[in-house]
């Protein structure tokens, strides 16, 4: 297995200075032991989120399957342990397109391959090590995608609510694409009637037990201080703070949880045309297809 390293991830320096303003990215989890980590949390029983979300991506891509064609490379930005492949793999036959996926840690990659090795054995899929939430690494995968397989780029940003919290994501995405590309995004809603059930994944022991590689990168042990999950209300966050004894907190997680009206309004501001979009109200999940706005 070949892993392209594209353009720069994130180092000590980089965390120092988010240290010095009292956050810790999550991407800082994820790199060795965080993707072990990752994936027991997605193996638990208490997961719910994963269950929900993985029911939109699941209904929402044989909603787009028509809309899009088959002939396509699909760019999976962070497959995580790859529990969506299956999914994948059973709407799209990848004739002369190809499979990338894309990660800040190599562990995950690792995870993804090593989980799902029959889904890979016949298509040679493509692996990217970068951080896609720094300008420009994302135009370089997506075009080196390309230059191997179809002119047409399906990008997939599913289940991913931490990701789109950052409000750069969208535009480097935008920037990656063509007019023929498209992006199908699923992510978790908010509904006021069921915050204690949307932010109860924050609280899991897993979800923590995470959250505790970033802390310890930054050297500090989560036995040594309290987490605080809150709903940022403003701006339709979920947010999770640790306080470490002796000093303030730091603010170490923040996952989007958007309203139709503004998710709309988000996309539509970021240049995105919206050719489908679905709300799962029963579990208050989105599926959005997208492609850039014609001028």
């Amino acid at each position: 297995m070949k892993i392209k390293k594209i353009g720069k991830t994130t180092d000590k320096k980089d965390l120092e200075y988010y240290v010095k303003h009292r956050v810790i990215p999550v991407r800082f989890c994820y790199p060795k032991n965080g993707g072990n980590r990752w994936h027991r949390l997605r193996q638990s029983e208490s997961y719910k989120l994963g269950k929900r979300e993985l029911k939109t991506f699941s209904d929402g891509l044989t909603k787009i399957i028509d809309l899009i064609g088959e002939q396509i490379n699909i760019v999976h930005l962070g497959p995580g342990d790859g529990i969506e492949i299956p999914i994948l793999f059973n709407v799209f036959n990848l004739n002369d397109g190809r499979y990338a996926g894309v990660d800040i840690s190599e562990q995950m990659i690792y995870n993804t391959v090593r989980l799902n090795k029959s889904y890979f054995s016949d298509i040679n899929p493509l692996w990217y090590l970068t951080d896609i939430e720094a300008r420009g690494n994302l135009e370089l995968v997506c075009a080196d995608v390309k230059s191997k397989g179809m002119n047409k780029n399906l990008i997939l940003l599913t289940n991913q609510g931490v990701l789109l919290s950052n409000l750069e994501i969208l535009k480097n995405i935008h920037n990656s694409m063509h007019k023929q590309d498209y992006l199908f995004i699923t992510i978790e809603g908010d509904d006021a009637n069921k915050r204690d059930e949307i932010i109860a994944t924050y609280n899991l022991r897993e979800t923590r037990s995470l959250l505790s590689e970033g802390l310890k990168k930054a050297g500090y042990k989560s036995c040594d201080g309290t987490f605080r999950t809150c709903f940022n209300d403003n701006k339709s966050m979920v947010e999770v703070y640790f306080k470490p004894k002796n000093e303030s907190e730091i603010l170490c997680l923040t996952s989007y949880k958007p309203r139709e009206n503004e998710f709309r309004r988000r996309l539509k501001d970021s240049g995105f045309d919206i050719p489908f979009l679905k709300f799962y109200e029963d579990i208050h999940t989105f599926a959005v297809l997208c492609r850039k706005e014609e001028k």
